[in-house]
């Protein structure tokens, strides 16, 4: 049942991400055309895209690496200005030269892409690793992604994990979450459940729903912890809560059986509702079984071996 690999681009992912990131690093250069730049980047940090983007764009052609990092990402998504990847690219490129981790990111996301520029996966890694190297964490993670599955380089695990590691040291949820996928498969890496669980835990406590999803169920088979079934439960409601679908199928199926929970119909038709709608299998045969709909009898928590 449990899927816990990421299923979206992990280069698009970041995206929202590294928005946040955007304009907070401190400039690479002397600031040129402060005054103009800081109201430029209070606007935007504002929401105030239309005023902001005259004052960024004249701080920007003044060479300010800042200004030109939050003017590539407006173009790239198309905040206050008309989208246009390739004016992107050009302003994510003059703040990368200049040094700024946040933009060279984004240039490599462009590449790996392929927006405003031919897609190119060899590139993307390029600039991923000068953000990387500066201990930029989201380019970290980035970089041990793309060594783990082989994209844009040689598949290397031992580079992926070194990656990774610096990435989830400093508080990167995916990083973190990652390894514990990688760890407790056994598969790439050495098994270790007990560092799965340490760095689910991590990003588990920092809110991240895959995290969670994967303590809840960790607690639940009793691996490198003691077995919990309403630990378990708590954790997978919180991971249920952040929108992730196996969580959601588990939690519904633990009140509909009533095992680390009182059972509890409704609460086990919502839930399994949500992962049925969602286009989880299993989902919608307990739903089935629930509601009267079907005689199969679907698998309970206990034998679903597949969520350890």
């Amino acid at each position: 049942m449990f899927r816990p690999i990421f299923t979206n681009n992990p280069f698009t992912r970041w995206a929202s991400r590294l928005v946040l990131a955007c304009c907070l690093l401190p400039a690479a250069t002397p600031a040129i055309a402060a005054e103009e730049k800081n109201e430029g980047i209070r606007l935007y940090q504002n929401q105030q895209y239309h005023e902001a983007a005259p004052l960024l764009k004249r701080a920007a052609i003044k060479g300010n690496a800042k200004a030109q990092a939050a003017l590539g990402l407006m173009y790239m998504e198309g905040l206050g200005v008309s989208q246009n990847y390739r004016k992107a690219k050009k302003w994510f490129e003059k703040a990368a030269r200049q040094g700024r981790a946040d933009a060279q990111t984004f240039l490599g996301m462009l590449y790996s892409r392929g927006q405003g520029v031919e897609q190119d996966f060899t590139t993307a890694k390029t600039w991923f690793e000068k953000a990387a190297e500066q201990d930029f964490a989201p380019a970290q993670t980035l970089v041990g992604i793309m060594y783990a599955k082989g994209v844009g380089t040689f598949r290397n695990m031992t580079q992926a994990e070194r990656w990774l590691v610096r990435a989830a040291d400093q508080g990167e949820n995916d990083a973190a979450t990652f390894l514990g996928i990688l760890y407790l498969d056994g598969k790439e890496l050495p098994a270790n459940t007990e560092e799965a669980f340490r760095r689910f835990s991590q990003a588990a406590e920092r809110g991240d729903a895959n995290a969670q999803a994967a303590l809840g169920m960790m607690y639940f088979s009793g691996q490198a912890t003691t077995r919990d079934p309403q630990k378990a439960a708590e954790w997978l409601e919180k991971a249920a809560t952040g929108g992730n679908t196996d969580a959601q199928t588990f939690l519904g199926t633990l009140y509909y059986r009533g095992i680390g929970v009182e059972k509890d119909p409704a609460k086990a038709s919502y839930w399994l509702q949500k992962a049925a709608i969602a286009g989880d299998a299993d989902a919608q045969d307990t739903l089935n079984d629930l509601l009267g709909n079907d005689t199969t009898t679907p698998n309970a928590p206990e034998t679903a071996s597949s969520a350890e």
